[in-house]
């Protein structure tokens, strides 16, 4: 199975509105369960690189997915 890592902010911001939209998730919800708020989310949303680690996995078990399919492309 061929993959490639992605590398780019876009790529990582497009995955993540791709997964948000196939599992029915809003912003909204995912501010209130991450406790942040909605201009938070949207910044983080918008440059993925500021996640904190632990924000990472827990939007992941939110969007009931692998860390590595945010993060790798198939």
């Amino acid at each position: 199975m061929k993959y490639k890592v992605l590398n780019t902010t876009q790529t990582v911001r497009e995955s993540i509105y791709r997964i948000m939209i196939r599992n029915k998730v809003k912003k909204n919800y995912l501010a209130k369960k991450l406790g942040l708020s909605y201009p938070s989310i949207l910044s983080k949303i918008d440059q993925p690189g500021t996640f904190k680690v632990s924000e990472l996995l827990e939007l992941c078990n939110i969007l009931k997915v692998d860390v590595n399919e945010l993060l790798i492309k198939y």
